[in-house]
């Protein structure tokens, strides 16, 4: 590992925390998570306040989350912008309309800004990203990264980059579940190790978050606080105090088992117990998250006594009532839970800054071959030796019949799981040649161009191939 700092994203729909690992020979490393007013105490939240009169007044983070009602008179405020990316959905405010990728740009530009007041040096970075997030969706977090100054090093799946940051602690088993428990999504996998190589076999997501027990949380409470009075009612900077509290209530039952809500301005104080609050979310949580958990073991088909450790990771994963079902389910001495300074909340950050560090490896775990006419499978770009960032070498196909089109299908090499089917313009003539070259960016998502110079030299079909799988090395890791 050379001498430096790297640094790690994890982009969330609720929140984004950014990760220093800085190496030093001789020295070890020294690690850092920067948030909110660049501490580590809280990430970033992503939200964005965007002034309905002046086109050039911007809030973001934890200021637009505390006073969300109470800004939402002057201010459109936007939380779920990376749900945009990808997309061709835009949000008009003022007359201007703003892109996923336009959104994401304002908010990393803020994050950059904050960061850059501590640390100088933070000018590019490797992003963690769900595993199912689509290749536009990829593209334009790219974008707007680099466009105010991140450079992108690459992608790894928050799966991943949790285990690589506990990879010391686990490096012994052989099938372990990554549970990310965030503030709006609950994202699934399970990996499995093999020879020293990571995969990933199974991967569940679903949108339900910390947000929702917030949610459900004041609805259920809010008529012992203010009797008489519906949500809707409150007034704006009321139900900024209550949504605020409720979250701190959440976190404070982590470890005790009473708590007082006391808000003033005409709100009845209300002692809170452990149970109560318990029966509240505990539904919540069998609900979503025990009944996703049971799916992705039936969709990798193994039980529970399958897995050999779980690791935990996300800002809701401190809850107790969420740890009670997960213990419950596996038992004490399979779970991994970082809370040292609630570290699970940069967890995943952590694992991508790690990976930005060794220059981690992700390699095809399956060919990317071409169907021939005859049945059989041509590789194209070959497991165990093509990675990301490899481009193959340009290679010419003929027609085998007179058609006016070309059809090239990109297959596994079984040949039964197809990436693409990509058609090309042809003049039907037996010997008329087709260059095709691919090439892994560092997206993790494959690009093919594919010329026919009969019909001139600017004549090229592009196509993006998604969803390929990669593993990687723990070698590079442990080294």
């Amino acid at each position: 590992m050379k001498n430096g700092s790297y640094y790690g994203i994890d982009f969330g729909t609720t929140n984004t925390s950014v990760y220093l690992y800085n190496y030093e020979q001789g020295k070890g490393s020294r690690e850092a998570g920067y948030g909110t007013d660049g501490k580590d105490l809280t990430p970033f939240s992503s939200c964005i306040a965007i002034s309905k009169k002046d086109k050039k007044d911007f809030k973001f983070g934890r200021e637009v989350k505390e006073k969300i009602n109470e800004y939402a008179d002057d201010y459109h405020i936007i939380t779920s912008f990376k749900s945009l990316l990808g997309t061709d959905q835009e949000i008009v405010v003022n007359g201007d309309r703003y892109t996923g990728q336009m959104l994401t740009a304002l908010f990393l530009n803020h994050v950059k800004e904050t960061v850059r007041h501590i640390r100088s040096d933070f000018n590019e970075a490797v992003f963690s990203i769900p595993v199912d997030f689509s290749a536009g969706a990829r593209t334009d977090l790219l974008e707007a990264a680099e466009s105010v100054g991140i450079e992108v090093k690459g992608f790894v799946s928050e799966s991943s980059s949790a285990y690589i940051s506990k990879v010391k602690d686990i490096k012994a088993f052989s099938k372990v579940m990554v549970i990310d428990f965030g503030g709006g999504t609950l994202d699934l996998s399970i990996l499995n190790l093999k020879h020293n190589q990571v995969f990933e076999d199974a991967v569940y997501g679903i949108k339900f978050g910390g947000d929702d027990i917030d949610r459900e949380l004041a609805l259920r409470l809010m008529p012992k606080i203010y009797p008489g009075v519906s949500f809707e009612e409150l007034e704006s900077h009321r139900k900024d105090k209550l949504m605020n509290e409720v979250e701190r209530m959440k976190i404070e039952f982590s470890e005790y088992d009473d708590y007082t809500i006391t808000l003033g301005e005409g709100s009845r104080p209300v002692d809170i117990d452990y149970d109560t609050f318990s029966d509240i979310i505990t539904p919540l949580i069998t609900e979503n998250v025990l009944n996703s958990i049971l799916k992705i073991m039936e969709k990798a088909n193994v039980s529970p006594e399958n897995i050999d450790t779980v690791i935990l990771a996300g800002g809701s994963s401190g809850l107790r009532p969420f740890a009670d079902i997960i213990l419950s389910l596996f038992g004490e001495d399979k779970i991994i839970f970082d809370d040292e300074n609630s570290k699970y909340q940069w967890m995943v950050a952590k694992g991508a800054a790690i990976t930005s560090a060794i220059d981690c490896d992700f390699r095809l775990s399956d060919d990317i071959c071409i169907l021939l006419s005859d049945g059989e499978t041509y590789p194209i770009l070959k497991k165990d030796i093509n990675k990301v960032g490899d481009k193959s070498e340009p290679i010419s196909f003929s027609l085998t019949t007179d058609s006016y089109d070309a059809h090239f299908i990109f297959t596994d090499s079984t040949g039964k799981n197809r990436y693409a089917t990509i058609s090309v313009n042809a003049k039907g003539y037996l010997d008329e040649k087709f260059d095709l070259s691919v090439e892994i960016g560092k997206d993790q998502i494959a690009r093919v161009i594919i010329k026919n110079n009969y019909f001139g030299n600017d004549y090229k079909v592009q196509h993006e191939i998604n969803k390929l799988r990669f593993y990687y090395d723990l070698k590079d890791i442990e080294d």
